[in-house]
């Protein structure tokens, strides 16, 4: 079993302030999947949606796929953009 004190060393379960789609949110810790980051914004972003970590002008670096688990860092910056074929991707 590991102790609180064990956890918060390792930091993983600090909350971090990132930005999604031009907000600041707060993840209850720092690491989560792609699917976890769009479920810190809002609720009709997340199904049929995919998340990009982008830049400060807003370019994409990569995509975070829904079972990738990465480590946030604060102020780093994430969009929701819709899926292809998904329900975000149609008009």
């Amino acid at each position: 079993m590991t102790s609180e004190h064990e956890q918060s060393e390792h930091g993983h379960d600090q909350s971090v302030e990132i930005i999604l789609d031009g907000k600041e949110v707060i993840s209850p810790n720092r690491r989560r999947t792609g699917l976890q980051i769009r479920e810190l914004g809002p609720s009709d972003r997340i199904n049929g949606f995919e998340t990009q970590e982008v830049d400060k002008k807003g370019k994409k670096i990569r995509t975070i796929r829904d079972d990738e688990e990465i480590e946030l860092h604060k102020d780093e910056r994430f969009r929701t953009v819709p899926s292809e074929g998904g329900p975000g991707g149609s008009t």
